[in-house]
């Protein structure tokens, strides 16, 4: 194998972990938050529930704007709004309108 071979699958070997930690970095924190949700909702009222849905929808109008902003991937899009229908499924609220502000 050529030095330049070895260099560049040191390069590869270096990215795909730095990914890979980034990746774990952010399932642990995708698993930490889903068990303080399962956590805390069970403890809210109904009025509670209410209240909290709607400043969510209002997050949520907030970082849709921001996505359509920026161009982000239409996969940030289509995941910020299946994982927000989950969460407003189990506290018992309606769908994400998915339609863009564009």
């Amino acid at each position: 194998m050529s030095t330049s071979d070895e260099m560049l699958l040191k390069s590869m070997t270096a990215l795909v972990s730095a990914h890979g930690k980034a990746i774990s970095r952010f399932g642990a924190s995708v698993v930490v938050m889903t068990k303080f949700v399962e956590a805390v909702l069970p403890q809210l009222s109904t009025a509670q529930v209410e209240r909290t849905m709607l400043a969510f929808r209002a997050q949520l109008g907030e970082a849709m704007a921001v996505a359509d902003d920026v161009l982000l991937p239409g996969e940030y899009r289509a995941t910020l709004i299946e994982q927000a229908n989950m969460l407003l499924a189990r506290m018992g609220g309606d769908a994400v309108p998915t339609t863009s502000r564009h």
